[in-house]
């Protein structure tokens, strides 16, 4: 997984301003028989794998860990605030 620059600088805000959690990766259930990513800021759950990537902390669920070794994070400022995607995610077929 990879985290970019401008991700990173818009995540330790958000961190910062939190003041507590990590970037966590879950199990958000299943889209067209594929399991969904969920992005939060929270604090790690007992079966997380921890991870420190461009210097931000990371909490991803190990039922997902698999799906993230191509997986890199993007951020953006936006009028509305700070826009995350993921990019890399396997094509859903449906």
């Amino acid at each position: 997984m990879k985290i970019t620059d401008e991700a990173r600088d818009l995540l330790n805000q958000i961190l910062e301003d939190v003041g507590e959690g990590v970037l966590r990766l879950y199990f958000a259930g299943y889209g067209c028989g594929e399991p969904d990513i969920g992005l939060t800021i929270a604090d790690p759950e007992a079966d997380d794998e921890l991870e420190r990537i461009n210097s931000i902390p990371v909490a991803i669920d190990r039922r997902i860990l698999h799906l993230t070794e191509e997986l890199t994070v993007d951020g953006k400022q936006t009028m509305e605030g700070p826009k995350f995607q993921m990019l890399g995610l396997p094509e859903k077929d449906c």
